[in-house]
């Protein structure tokens, strides 16, 4: 899951205009990135950043961070919720651990290349229109809008094709 993770933010957006979209967009990226960290690290092990125990600790430990600073609980859970749908979003698309010792699980819609896109485009397009639901009505009929999910697929054709060619980025 890739542009997947992004359009899963816009919703939690949309839910909770108090938090700030560049803050979910990361949270919800967060075990991708601490995939690249533990591996520049010398760690690379997909339990450490993607099983349900990791994310389960990520999403607690960004909520409980969110919630020190903020008080608000309710801004809080759907942070813990939009950390915590990496990994169902990620079962779609890939293999995914599932905690020490258990078996790794999913779809593995990356080796479907169509069906990825097909997939992933179709849950933005989704997200995008709960997202812009929540816009004033006058910023909804704005061209710029349409840009986000125009965008956001393009990249994930872009993230499909660099993984199908994998020697376009050695």
């Amino acid at each position: 899951m890739y542009a997947g993770h992004a359009a899963l933010a816009l919703v939690a957006k949309s839910k909770r205009p108090t938090i700030a979209l560049a803050l979910l967009i990361p949270v919800a990226f967060a075990p991708d990135w601490l995939k690249v960290i533990v591996a520049f690290l010398g760690h690379p092990n997909r339990q450490l950043t993607h099983s349900l125990v990791s994310v389960g600790l990520g999403a607690t430990l960004v909520a409980l961070a969110y919630y020190a600073s903020t008080r608000s609980s309710t801004d809080a859970a759907v942070l813990w919720l939009t950390y915590a749908s990496h990994w169902p979003a990620d079962y779609v698309t890939g293999i995914k651990p599932t905690w020490p010792g258990g078996p790794d699980v999913g779809l593995l819609m990356y080796g479907v290349q169509y069906a990825d896109v097909t997939i992933e485009s179709a849950l933005v397009v989704v997200c995008w229109l709960i997202y812009r639901r929540s816009l004033p009505p006058e910023s909804r009929r704005r061209a710029i809008n349409y840009l986000i999910p125009m965008g956001l697929i393009g990249l994930q054709i872009l993230f499909d094709a660099l993984n199908q060619y994998p020697q376009l980025v050695d």
